[in-house]
C-alpha cells in the first residue's frame, strides 16, 4: 500500500525573468517540503507545467488540465498532473533608462497618476505521483480550484493536507478505496487486478479512430521495431492518450526507451537524440520537426503519417499481417460480415467505446502470440541462483517458425523489449497472467477457427472481456460526487489571486491524517500464486510457410532450372525476366537445395571462370 500523491506543488510566473531570458516558472510552494530532489521533476517542473512556455497574456483563458510523464533512472514512471489557470496582475510601464533629461522634463506628468496595464499570468496546481490514476488527479485538482474560486469556506490547507497525507492506494488486486479530501466530495479508487497489465480506458480506440487501421498498424510496427516516433496534436490529452495506447499495444513487452508524451517547447533539442523514442509535441512545433530525417511523424488531428524516405519500417509478412488488418476491420466495422448478403440481417449493435478498446487490444495480443508461438521451447536456463538467467536460441526459433526472412520478427527478437520479456517471463516457476493463458490456448483456438471462422470474433471478445475485468474488477457501481465550478467562473473580473497556503497548518493536517490512517488497515492481499508455466506448443510453421511459398513446386523448380540454364548459356535477358519468381522460390529451403545441386552439376571442378554478368546473377 502506498500514498496516492507524492507532492502537491504550486508553480507560478517568474516575474524576475519577465523582461529578459527564458521564463520557466518558479515553484512557489510544495508539500511535503522534504526529499524533493529525489523526483525527476525537481529541476524542470516549470517546463512541464507550461509546455508552450510561461508568458503574460492580454486575454483570460479557460483552465486546462494535462499530464506529463517522466522516467527516472530505475525506469519508474512519474506522473505530473497540472491544472493551469490565469491570475490578474498589474503591470506598471517603466521609462527607458537612456532618455535624456530634456525628454524626461517635457514628458513628466503634472499629477501623481500611475498608469497600469491589466495582464494575466499563468499559475499551476500540480500533483506529482508514481501512481497512474489520471482521472482522480483531475478530480482532486478540480475540487481545490472550485473551493478557491467559489469561496466555499473550506480551508485550502485542509484539502491539500488530506490529499497528500490521507489517501492510500492498495497494490494491484486490492479492494476499492473510497475517500474524501474534505470538501463534501465522494471519490473512489479501484486498482487493477493484475499489475503488469496496462490500463487504457478508451485510449486505444481513440488512436484507431484518429489514424485509421493502416496508419495505426504501421505506427505500431515502427514502435515494435525501435524507430523514432513523434506524435503531433493541438491537444495535450490526445498526445498522452496516444502514447499510452501505443505502449499498451506492445503488451507483453514494455517500452524501454525515451517516453515523453508531452515534450515542452523549450526542450525540443531532445528530438535530436540518437536513441529510439516515443514523444508527443504540440502542433506549433510541426514545422521544426519536419526537418528531422529519421523520425516518423504522426499528426493525430489530421490523421496523417509521414515516413521519411530513408526509413524502412518492417512489417509482419504474409498471413500474419493480413489477419491482423482483417480482424481490426471486423471489430471496428462488424457490418462487414453481412454487407454482401442478399437478405442482409439487421446491422449488429456496435460495442461501447471501452469494450472496443479492449477488443482492439485483444487483436494485437493475439497477433504477438501467433508470432511468438512456441518461444518458450527455445529458452535455456544457464543459472538458477541467486536469480535465474536465461538465454534464447533466436536462430533455432526463426528456423523452426520459417521466419528467417521476416525482418519484423528479426528486429523484434533483437530488441531490448524481447530481452526484457525473456528476463521477466522466462523463468518456468512464477505467477501467470492473461498472456500465459493466451499462449497456452492459442493453438487450439486457431484449430477451431480454421473449422469455423465465426469463432475468431468470439475468441477476441472473450479475451477483451478479460482485459475489461482487469481494469474493472469491482462490479459494484459507486456514485461519485465531484465539485465543479459553474460555467463562466474563470472569466470573473474581480477574482482575487490564489492566497499562499499556511505551511504549518498543512503539516498539522498531514500529521493528523497520517496518524488516523496508520490505524486503518486494509484486508491483507493474497499475492498471486506461483506455478509451473506450461511450455505450450513447440515452434512450428516452417512447413506451412514453405508450402505457401512453393505452391505448384514442380513448376517453380522448373523456372529455377531454366533461369540457371539461361545464365550459363549467356541469355541474360531471359534470366532477368524470370528473376522475381526465382527469388521468391529461393525463400524455401527446398528450392535452395535444388539451386546448389544444379550449380554443382554445371561446374566440372572447384575452379570455374564466370563472365561478369554470370557472376552477378549467380550471386544474386
Amino acid at each position: 500500500m502506498s500514498r496516492l500523491v507524492d507532492y502537491f506543488v504550486i508553480v507560478g510566473f517568474d516575474h524576475e525573468k519577465e523582461r529578459g531570458g527564458l521564463n520557466s516558472g518558479v515553484v512557489l510552494q510544495r508539500f511535503p517540503e522534504t526529499n524533493w530532489d529525489d523526483t525527476p521533476f525537481h529541476d524542470g517542473i516549470g517546463w512541464f507545467c507550461q509546455p508552450q512556455g510561461w508568458a503574460l497574456s492580454t486575454e483570460r483563458t479557460e483552465p486546462r488540465f494535462y499530464v506529463s510523464v517522466l522516467t527516472d533512472v530505475d525506469a519508474n514512471r512519474h506522473y505530473c498532473a497540472c491544472l493551469c489557470f490565469n491570475e490578474t496582475v498589474a503591470i506598471t510601464p517603466t521609462k527607458p533608462a537612456d532618455e535624456d533629461e530634456e525628454s524626461l522634463e517635457s514628458s513628466r506628468p503634472v499629477s501623481n497618476i500611475t498608469h497600469h496595464s491589466i495582464m494575466y499570468a499563468p499559475k499551476c496546481l500540480v500533483i506529482v505521483s508514481r501512481q497512474d490514476y489520471i482521472d482522480t488527479f483531475r478530480n482532486c485538482l478540480g475540487i481545490i480550484y472550485t473551493v478557491w474560486v467559489e469561496n466555499l469556506g473550506v480551508p485550502l490547507e485542509t484539502l491539500v493536507g488530506n490529499l497528500v497525507g490521507g489517501v492510500l492506494v492498495p497494490d494491484a488486486g486490492g479492494p476499492q478505496v473510497r475517500f474524501s479530501i474534505g470538501a463534501g466530495d465522494r471519490q473512489a479508487l479501484q486498482p487493477p487486478a493484475a499489475p503488469p497489465m496496462p490500463v487504457t480506458h478508451t485510449a486505444v480506440y481513440m488512436l484507431l479512430r484518429l489514424l485509421g487501421i493502416h496508419n495505426s498498424v504501421t505506427l505500431w510496427c515502427a514502435v515494435m521495431s525501435e524507430h523514432k516516433v513523434l506524435l503531433v496534436s493541438l491537444a495535450a490529452a490526445r498526445l498522452a492518450a496516444a502514447c499510452r495506447a501505443l505502449a499498451a499495444l506492445m503488451f507483453p513487452f514494455r517500452y524501454a526507451h525515451v517516453y515523453i508524451p508531452l515534450l515542452p517547447a523549450g526542450l525540443a533539442e531532445v528530438l535530436a537524440t540518437p536513441t529510439p523514442f516515443l514523444i508527443g509535441v504540440h502542433s506549433s512545433l510541426k514545422e521544426e520537426v519536419s526537418e528531422l530525417l529519421d523520425v516518423i511523424v504522426a499528426d493525430l488531428d489530421v490523421g496523417s503519417l509521414h515516413i521519411p524516405a530513408g526509413v524502412n519500417i518492417p512489417r509482419p509478412e504474409g498471413k500474419l499481417l493480413s489477419s491482423l488488418q482483417e480482424a481490426l476491420a471486423l471489430v471496428l466495422q462488424p457490418e462487414l460480415r453481412s454487407a454482401d448478403s442478399a437478405f442482409a440481417p439487421p446491422p449488429p449493435a456496435s460495442s461501447l467505446p471501452h469494450m472496443l478498446d479492449k477488443e482492439i487490444r485483444a487483436v494485437f495480443m493475439r497477433t504477438l502470440a501467433k508470432l511468438l508461438q512456441g518461444y518458450r521451447h527455445c529458452l535455456t536456463i544457464i543459472r538458477i541462483h541467486p536469480s535465474p538467467v536465461l538465454t534464447f536460441h533466436k536462430m533455432g526459433f526463426l528456423g523452426a517458425r520459417g521466419l528467417s526472412a521476416c525482418q519484423f520478427a528479426v528486429r523484434l527478437l533483437d530488441s531490448m523489449f524481447f530481452n526484457g520479456l525473456v528476463a521477466e517471463r522466462g523463468p518456468p516457476w512464477r505467477a501467470t497472467d492473461i498472456w500465459d493463458e493466451l499462449v497456452q490456448n492459442l493453438p487450439e483456438q486457431l484449430r477451431l477457427e480454421a473449422l469455423n471462422p465465426e469463432l475468431e470474433l468470439q475468441h477476441i471478445q472473450d479475451l477483451a472481456m478479460q482485459l475489461h475485468l482487469n481494469e474493472n474488477p469491482n462490479p459494484q457501481a459507486f456514485q461519485q460526487r465531484i465539485l465543479r465550478p459553474p460555467e463562466g467562473a474563470s472569466s470573473r473580473i474581480h477574482q482575487p489571486p490564489l492566497p499562499p497556503l499556511d505551511a504549518a497548518r498543512v503539516r498539522d493536517v498531514m500529521r493528523e491524517v497520517q496518524a488516523r490512517t496508520s490505524q486503518t488497515k486494509l484486508s491483507a492481499l493474497r499475492p498471486p500464486q506461483a506455478r509451473i508455466v506450461p511450455p505450450a506448443a513447440p515452434p512450428t510453421g516452417a512447413t506451412e510457410y514453405n508450402h505457401l511459398l512453393l505452391t505448384n513446386s514442380a513448376r517453380r523448380l522448373e523456372v529455377l532450372r531454366s533461369c540457371i540454364a539461361a545464365i550459363f548459356e549467356c541469355r541474360y535477358a531471359d534470366a532477368r525476366k524470370s528473376f522475381p519468381g526465382v527469388l521468391r522460390a529461393l525463400r524455401a529451403p527446398g528450392a535452395r537445395h535444388a539451386l546448389v545441386r544444379d550449380l554443382a552439376a554445371r561446374l566440372p571442378s572447384n575452379k570455374h571462370l564466370l563472365h561478369h554478368h554470370q557472376f552477378e546473377l549467380v550471386v544474386r
